[in-house]
């Protein structure tokens, strides 16, 4: 956002589309207008503001839907479960892109299941538009394209249209989805270059096998430590009554939640936050379940209590986890224990082998190299590297290839004086340790560490996504981060 601040429109940058770069720039405008936001710490703040306002607009949504398409009740359970639902929550923290793609997966359902009545052309155009949009904040959002198709089919039937007519309606959705993608991402087209080169990121990503489990096993996995148990029950219950009553709304939620599900998991390396989309529409269902089973209690008392029960199946335990994990991120972070250390300890003009994905901090050097950054090679795009620029000393990167060296000269014919270990894989960082960290002790122990847990408690990660706080399991954790040791390079 900082670089179309100071008036370049073109991002450098095609792993994602660009109108989230540009809605973070228009809602930051403002603000920097009167002074809040000056560098790029402020700036990700005033984003990590919009993503929960944007969560939060998700949770009015569902409920909004759930009213229009099952009643108030379903509407408030779906809506209710959402709130507190632990990948939502926490995921809103945060300037990613997958809380606003779940704005736009809703939106774009019930937008197809509102102009289900409506005729003429003026329907194609807005579920055309709703699609682009989805499309032009993460290439995934154009699976919203299944929903809308399967409120089309329902459309059709209704009016006994031929599969030729139908086939001209969906093409002409396509085709204003694709102008609607290209006006509010245009550099898509206007740098051929780096769209090809960022979706041939995307591809390479997807058929590279990072994670143990195949993508639909890492997607469950992800809904059921992602909504709690009982609310992936819910869900689970909720898909199962809407395939039995298969009301409209039902066949375009379960259209785009199949279509979705199959397509994103059968990639190599598939996040588990990827399923945030999935997971607003899941629980809209799951709340029309249970508001269906409320309304068979009997009136009065009987409805009183059932109602209170529904409620506290939807919100005590998931509410619990999201608050572990507020008080949890609230502490400070072993990396920037770590980074405040190397400022007080490392001499101007020295020199440190720090890791990337678990580090303290990162220079110009790591940011002009591209590789971290996509190709991007100025710090405001390369503002998302996981932590802080560094001036007074000079940083080389230790990757994982140098954790395995048993001999430390290459380091010390670099001039390295320290070396900051710290692990990709998330964790307690009470694992094994690398040989190069065994031939670092063999010189003497750790001039500094900074732990983030109390034991090697048994937490649930996703391993590759870098993020060093558990999903579950927070017994034994004292603070957000990885596992960080720094030692002394003698000569």
């Amino acid at each position: 956002m900082g670089i179309i601040f100071h008036g370049v429109l073109n991002p450098h940058f095609a792993d994602w589309p660009h109108l989230y770069f540009y809605v973070a720039a228009a809602w930051l405008a403002p603000f920097r207008l009167l002074g809040l936001v000056s560098d790029q710490a402020s700036g990700y703040l005033g984003v990590r503001v919009l993503d929960a306002l944007i969560g939060s607009l998700t949770v009015l949504l569902v409920f909004e839907f759930g009213r229009r398409a099952y009643g108030w009740l379903a509407g408030f359970f779906g809506a209710a479960a959402l709130a507190v639902a632990f990948l939502h929550v926490r995921d809103s923290h945060f300037g990613t892109l997958d809380i606003p793609l779940s704005l736009a997966c809703v939106a774009a359902m019930y937008i197809a299941y509102r102009t289900l009545p409506l005729r003429g052309l003026r329907p194609l155009l807005i579920n055309g538009i709703t699609l682009g949009v989805a499309a032009s904040l993460k290439y995934n959002g154009a699976l919203v394209f299944a929903g809308i198709a399967a409120a089309q089919t329902l459309r059709a039937r209704a009016e006994c249209i031929r599969w030729p007519r139908l086939l001209a309606r969906l093409a002409l959705i396509g085709v204003v989805g694709v102008v609607t993608l290209i006006l509010t991402s245009p550099f898509l087209v206007l740098d051929p270059g780096m769209t090809q080169h960022g979706i041939g990121y995307i591809f390479t990503h997807l058929g590279r096998a990072t994670a143990p489990a195949i993508g639909w096993v890492r997607l469950s996995v992800a809904l059921w430590f992602g909504i709690d148990p009982a609310l992936v029950l819910l869900a689970v219950i909720g898909v199962g009554y809407a395939a039995w009553r298969r009301q409209p709304a039902d066949w375009i939620i379960l259209t785009f939640l199949l279509v979705y599900f199959l397509l994103i998991g059968a990639g190599g390396s598939v996040f588990l936050r990827y399923a945030d989309p999935m997971i607003p529409l899941l629980l809209l269902l799951g709340g029309r379940a249970l508001a269906a089973l409320v309304q068979l209690t009997a009136a009065g008392r009987g409805r009183r209590l059932a109602l209170a029960a529904a409620f506290v199946l939807i919100a005590v335990a998931p509410l619990v986890h999201d608050v572990r994990y507020d008080l949890l991120i609230a502490q400070t972070d072993t990396r920037t224990l770590a980074f405040d250390w190397l400022a007080q300890h490392v001499p101007p003009g020295g020199r440190a082998a720090v890791p990337y994905m678990a580090c303290p901090a990162h220079d110009q050097a790591m940011v002009d190299s591209g590789e971290h950054s996509h190709g991007a090679t100025t710090p405001y795009i390369a503002s998302f590297l996981d932590s802080r620029l560094e001036t007074q000393y000079t940083i080389r990167e230790l990757t994982r290839d140098d954790l395995q060296l048993t001999s430390l000269d290459s380091f010390r014919n670099e001039g390295i004086s320290y070396v900051v270990v710290g692990y990709e894989t998330p964790g307690t960082g009470c694992g094994t340790v690398s040989p190069l960290e065994q031939a670092l002790r063999a010189q003497g122990p750790p001039l500094a560490s900074f732990s983030p847990t109390n034991g090697c408690p048994d937490s649930v990660f996703d391993p590759i996504d870098t993020y060093y706080v558990p999903l579950a399991g927070y017994g034994g954790w004292v603070r957000p981060g990885p596992q960080i040791r720094i030692y002394r390079l003698g000569a």
